[in-house]
């Protein structure tokens, strides 16, 4: 069977007082009295092979599904993984339940300790910033791969390329600047979420790292549209990039529909439609269709009416390119 497990890198946070790797026999006692502190949510997807549901220590059967590299380590898929030890912390108001994540390829195995997962709901992660004082520590964990928390939406912490660098979609507000792939950097003109149930036709499309130029697990919505370029758009369609929807790249490996919990889809649009970088991925910025409209909400709508109100009568401007359906996608895609 195959899971997925949702960890953050050691990169990714501080600690106060010891270290993450197994120095005690990996039973994590050494780690009593710490601080532990996570300066994300850039969360990674660890795509898990198993002979059973449960993710835990000691079990030579869990093994990397696809290759993955966190802290700047490749790990090829097959490598074997497991749950070190796991730890109990507080923020002073709220207790946590978090595991140390281990990619056992050193000797010992237990001697590296490479992220941290956390056991809870759908978006069940500890605050980004606060100081998580290590309580107790347990070893031998084991719990079943769905108690352990996944990601409420795909939007939080989506990096979205700014001058001089990169910007988590929900801190970008109106007047801000995004690099545009044609247009250089362009002002937000509207930014909305909307908060749905991740099921049916809301459930996003996740793309795994790198499956299309991404440099993070990126989320969007069925409809959002990619950029796609290259001889092969020419040839089949004469056109120098076409756009397609996620929906249509998901091959059930790479690219797969996730369902469970809720997703909040932040919609970011210019003055005209432009082709963003969302993870490194050329994603479409917000097209306000009838269609779109329909889509984000009673309260979004009324929000972006009151600064456009020329879009209750229909005026939406061009796409930035040609837009493609699902059969032309699929040959596009197998060729």
């Amino acid at each position: 069977m195959a899971y997925t497990i949702y960890m953050l890198p050691e990169g990714q946070m501080t600690i106060s007082g010891g270290v993450l790797d197994g120095v005690t026999q990996g039973d994590g006692s050494h780690l009593l009295g710490a601080s532990i502190t996570l300066n994300s949510n850039d969360w990674m997807a660890i795509d898990v092979t198993d002979n059973d549901p449960d993710f835990d220590d000691n079990d030579g059967n869990q093994r990397l599904g696809t290759s993955v590299t966190v802290d700047g380590v490749t790990y090829s898929a097959g490598s074997r993984v497991e749950a070190e030890y796991s730890l109990t912390v507080s923020d002073g108001t709220n207790s946590y339940t978090l595991v140390a994540f281990n990619f056992a390829t050193t000797s010992p195995a237990y001697a590296t300790i490479e992220g941290l997962a956390f056991i809870g709901p759908t978006g069940g992660f500890p605050p980004i910033g606060v100081p998580l004082n290590v309580t107790a520590s347990q070893e031998f964990p084991s719990f079943a791969a769905p108690e352990y928390a996944s990601p409420i939406c795909f939007a939080a912490g989506t990096r979205i390329a700014v001058p001089g660098g990169e910007a988590a979609v929900e801190t970008l507000a109106p007047g801000d600047l995004v690099l545009t792939r044609a247009g250089g950097p362009l002002p937000v003109l509207w930014i909305a979420s909307t908060t749905v149930p991740a099921q049916g036709a809301f459930a996003p499309v996740e793309f795994a790292p790198g499956a299309v130029g991404n440099t993070r697990t990126l989320r969007l919505s069925r409809q959002h549209r990619l950029r796609y370029s290259g001889w092969r758009a020419e040839l089949l369609f004469g056109e120098e990039a076409v756009l397609i929807p996620a929906a249509h790249f998901v091959d059930g490996r790479n690219v797969r529909v996730i369902e469970g919990g809720f997703v909040t889809y932040f919609h970011l649009m210019l003055d005209r439609h432009s082709i963003v970088f969302a993870d490194g991925a050329e994603a479409e910025s917000f097209l306000p269709t009838a269609e779109n409209l329909a889509r984000i909400g009673p309260a979004a709508r009324a929000s972006l009416l009151s600064i456009r109100p020329d879009l209750a009568r229909g005026a939406a401007g061009s796409l930035a390119h040609p837009a493609v359906g699902r059969r032309e996608a699929r040959a596009l895609l197998a060729s």
